[in-house]
């Protein structure tokens, strides 16, 4: 074979060869971002005080400590998923104002992982 259709049929393969990269691959691309920005947005920043208002079910009251113990939806930014946790009323106000059983709407205010419930309101029963 002459050296010159060896350097084409090279040139050739290299050429689909990136081809074939940037259609597997590069159509990654926009997918990569979405995630990549979504990981940016879920990042807790230490130190910086933050305020997150969130839904849930309050599942049990520990007067001793203030615990108001709910179950909530997704808290983002702090918990990626909803699940069952205590946090600490701020004041007894807050405090007697939850009730075992009841569909709430609560703001969590603090510097994670120390925050506390500064206010709630009821939505419902559940």
């Amino acid at each position: 074979m002459r050296m010159w259709r060896v350097v084409i049929l090279l040139n050739l393969a290299v050429g689909v060869g990136l081809l074939l990269g940037w259609l597997a691959w590069g159509q990654q691309v926009p997918r990569l971002e979405r995630r990549l920005r979504e990981a940016q947005q879920s990042v807790v920043l230490i130190g910086v005080e933050r305020t997150w208002v969130v839904k849930g079910v309050v599942r049990a009251l520990i007067p001793e400590t203030r615990l108001i113990v709910v179950t909530h939806e997704e808290i983002p930014g702090y918990m990626p998923a909803a699940m069952t946790m205590g946090f600490k009323a701020a004041t007894a106000k807050v405090f007697e104002q939850a009730k075992v059983g009841d569909v709430v709407r609560f703001t969590l205010k603090g510097v994670p992982p120390d925050v506390q419930v500064t206010a709630i309101e009821r939505e419902g029963k559940s």
